[in-house]
């Protein structure tokens, strides 16, 4: 079976969804494609350039592009509705977090959150180096979140977890720490 890279990022996202980052093997992405470990490797020279081309492939959701879009929106509702869309986006995939937090720190994957992020502070008058600023915090601050986030709900499952999980209340937390990133921002704006 002649396989390419993008049945190579399918298939480990697939494996990932399934059984998550630790039991994410080259050796299972192969199985899962019906190939010999050794033909993923014409796509994918190791598992941490894995890791990184599914951190682009999860942060090339449309709904992160739709939310960095330039809008008739305030720059406010747009950093904060794009904070809630990264979000979403990593909880779609089972250690979705993990991963993309990975990708970042091995510099292997995409900035373009980053990217996104600053564009929207410096279209509401940041200077470049507190659109950076803001930009690393809020991406800090959102993979972070998520991937305690996820590793809760993965220790729920397993019955690990010390007290229940309440929703309400970590969208609330989410959303208050957003708001104070946002609020940082603004003070840092040309008045």
């Amino acid at each position: 079976m002649a396989i390419n890279r993008q049945d190579v990022l399918d298939s480990a996202i697939r494996v990932l969804d399934t059984v998550g980052l630790p039991d994410l093997t080259m050796r299972r992405v192969a199985s899962d494609l019906g190939v010999a470990p050794g033909a993923l490797y014409w796509h994918i020279p190791n598992k941490q350039s894995l890791l990184a081309a599914i951190a682009d492939t999860v942060l090339a959701d449309p709904a992160l592009a739709a939310a960095a879009s330039k809008s008739r929106m305030r720059w406010d509702r747009r950093l904060a509705g794009y904070a809630h869309a990264l979000r979403a986006v990593l909880r779609k995939h089972r250690d979705g977090a993990e991963v993309v937090s990975a990708a970042l720190a091995s510099r292997l994957g995409s900035r373009g959150i980053h990217d996104a992020i600053a564009a929207i502070a410096a279209d509401a008058g940041a200077k470049p180096a507190d659109a950076r600023a803001a930009a690393g915090t809020l991406v800090h601050f959102v993979v972070g979140f998520t991937f305690e986030e996820q590793t809760r709900e993965l220790m729920d499952r397993a019955g690990a977890a010390a007290g229940e999980t309440d929703q309400v209340s970590t969208d609330r937390s989410f959303a208050d720490g957003v708001d104070l990133i946002v609020d940082g921002l603004r003070t840092r704006l040309p008045a």
